[in-house]
């Protein structure tokens, strides 16, 4: 490899000018000048690189031949070379023309583009702003109808609840009256008692004082004594501490049987004070229509209104708050109501007794027909007819309903009783009693328990899988009717006395009799048979004289 000489300055061999050029040039190796260059490793070497390494095959050329040729072939090129740098030049000036006027056109177009999109962004923002504004306009009417909506529905809310609160503020006050009345009733018993037992006790501590004043002198003595024991003995006879002593246990019993009473019929809640035996007050007698021709009264469907039949099987409701009375349903020939109940505050299921004329058969029997229940809405517009098994000999279909708003059917003569889901009219159980057959109606207690029935004068009280529980019975229940009080499964046995005179009887679901002859009336000589006593679920009790309606209130008494 070549390098420069080493200049005097340093001491070291002298250099020497080569021809051709005014360069100094050494062998990096060997240090000596360069003098010749080869062609295979093109490179320069120096005199002693040409005898030892680049022998042949390498050729050698001289090194003052190759700079001279060299330069020649440079110089050659120099023509060229300036000739290329004028169209640079040339090419240099279009490059600022067309760069400059590129920028000026990209510019236009770029601000073009800008000014372009940024309308584009300024119809997208109006749009955005339009859009918002539609959807806030949206969203507002919407606000504004749910508020509305909201605002109604609060309103109503507010009303019920009001409503709600009402009642419920009515019967507490209605109530609270009622054991006020009751209380008023103890209170002054208990005062004349001890007003009675005062007065005794005035007239011993008097006796008391008599006897200490004649003992102080014989005189007095032997006069007053007889007169002073005489009296002794005619208070004592009294046995006033006896008297105020049952009367008070007597008090104490019948306060204690007072209770407070809750509970739902036909999916509508009542409460009332009651469990006591007390005394029976006719309140209101409501006069049945002369239109209503034969009436019979089978039926509650709410504590105000009540079901009656007439001669012709038309029904007429008849409201016990406002005395009217409003035929509901065009009887048929063929068909009469024997029962009624309400399922809840929209629904009443009806039971019936259907037969056929006597048609074709010979023996001119009646024959008697399916669709033994039908269920109404409160317009008394059908839902749906319900039919179960017709058996022979079984004329009359009776319903109620449970306690857990199931309906409850038997067929007189027949000792199966079905609960029926009045959803869809289905079967849903079959109760049988073992040894009896259903006779008249069927009732539903509040603990499960179903009072049937079983005689002229005997009501059978069966459990939900048709064991006997109790029977109720009373010789003098000759001829007979029972309804059962939904809240305190209390039964009231109306019959009748004697003649014209009908009476009823409070009776336990144990069948012990409470009380007798809680009710009695004299029926009218308007012709058909004598109904039920019924009890509304508010603690009322209605018969029929088959002139009017007699509504009896239960007061409190000692």
């Amino acid at each position: 490899m070549a390098s420069k000489f080493l200049t005097k300055e340093k001491g070291n061999a002298k250099l020497h000018t080569r021809k051709g050029h005014d360069m100094t040039w050494s062998c990096d190796k060997h240090g000596e000048p360069i003098t010749f260059y080869c062609k295979q490793h093109k490179i320069p070497i120096c005199h002693k690189c040409g005898t030892k390494a680049h022998q042949k095959p390498c050729e050698l050329d001289d090194i003052e031949d190759v700079i001279f040729e060299r330069r020649g072939n440079l110089e050659e090129k120099q023509p060229l070379i300036e000739e290329t740098k004028l169209l640079l030049q040339k090419v240099e000036s279009k490059i600022n023309a067309v760069s400059s006027s590129s920028r000026k056109h990209l510019q236009t177009v770029n601000d073009k583009l800008q000014e372009t999109f940024k309308d584009k962004l300024k119809d997208v923002k109006e749009r955005e702003v339009n859009l918002i504004r539609v959807i806030n306009e949206e969203a507002d009417e919407e606000i504004r109808k749910i508020n509305e909506k909201r605002e109604k529905r609060i309103k109503d809310c507010n009303i019920d609840i009001e409503k709600e609160q009402t009642t419920i503020k009515e019967r507490e006050t209605k109530l609270l009256a009622d054991t006020k009345t009751i209380s008023d009733v103890v209170t002054k018993k208990i005062n004349d008692l001890t007003n009675k037992n005062q007065h005794a006790l005035n007239i011993m501590k008097n006796i008391e004082s008599t006897i200490t004043r004649i003992n102080q002198h014989d005189e007095t003595l032997v006069n007053e004594a007889p007169q002073v024991l005489a009296s002794i003995d005619e208070n004592l006879s009294l046995n006033v501490h006896q008297d105020v002593s049952v009367c008070l246990d007597r008090v104490q019993n019948k306060v204690d049987k007072v209770k407070f009473v809750e509970g739902e019929v036909g999916g509508e809640y009542y409460c009332r004070i009651d469990w006591y035996i007390g005394k029976w007050e006719l309140v209101k007698s409501i006069h049945i229509p002369s239109f209503v021709d034969k009436p019979w009264v089978y039926g509650l469907i709410s504590d105000d209104e009540i079901c009656v039949e007439d001669g012709k099987n038309d029904m007429y409701i008849t409201c016990i708050s406002t005395e009217h009375t409003q035929k509901v349903i065009d009887g048929v020939s063929n068909m009469h109501f024997t029962s009624c109940a309400p399922i809840d505050s929209n629904v009443i299921v009806c039971g019936k007794r259907k037969w056929d004329s006597k048609g074709d058969r010979l023996d001119g029997a009646w024959t008697y027909m399916d669709e033994d229940i039908t269920l109404y809405d409160r317009q008394w517009k059908m839902i749906r007819d319900i039919s179960i098994s017709r058996n022979e000999g079984g004329n009359s279909v009776y319903v109620d309903v449970d306690r857990d708003g199931m309906i409850l059917a038997a067929q007189t003569y027949q000792s199966s009783i079905y609960v029926i889901n009045p959803d869809d009219g289905k079967i849903v159980n079959t109760i049988t009693m073992q040894g009896k057959k259903v006779l008249g109606e069927v009732q539903a207690l509040s603990s499960g328990d179903i009072v049937v029935q079983t005689g002229l004068n005997k009501y059978t009280v069966i459990s939900r899988s048709g064991e006997e529980k109790v029977v109720i019975h009373c010789d003098e229940w000759v001829e007979s009717k029972c309804r059962v009080d939904k809240l305190t499964d209390t039964l009231y046995i109306t019959y009748r006395v004697a003649g014209k005179t009908y009476a009823v009887d409070q009776v336990s679901r144990d069948g012990i009799i409470m009380a007798r002859r809680i009710v009695e009336y004299v029926e009218s000589d308007r012709p058909f048979c004598f109904s039920p006593c019924l009890v509304t679920p508010s603690g009322n009790l209605v018969v029929c004289d088959r002139r009017k309606l007699l509504l009896y209130k239960k007061k409190f008494s000692l």
